[in-house]
């Protein structure tokens, strides 16, 4: 994936939010949000895939939303 692939695929996460927020609830949301984040990184070069995570959390952030506890000690653990 390039770079401009990779910056239009988290526009179009960013943009879905709302959207899966409001059709989903819950463990629904994140089985649904969880499902297009991982499409993303899993089809980028491993020297980007900590920073499509970071974007990904700052998608998060941007809607107020924290990333799940088991992310944040995973990305501990890697580290």
């Amino acid at each position: 994936m390039t770079f401009h692939e990779i910056e239009q695929h988290l526009a179009d996460l960013q943009s879905a939010v709302p959207r899966l927020l409001q059709d989903n609830a819950g463990t629904e949301f994140w089985i649904e949000f969880m499902e297009r984040a991982d499409a993303i990184r899993d089809h980028v070069p491993l020297e980007h895939y900590d920073w499509v995570t970071e974007r990904i959390y700052e998608v998060l952030a941007n809607h107020g939303i924290s990333p799940p506890s088991q992310w944040i000690i995973a990305a501990a653990r890697a580290g």
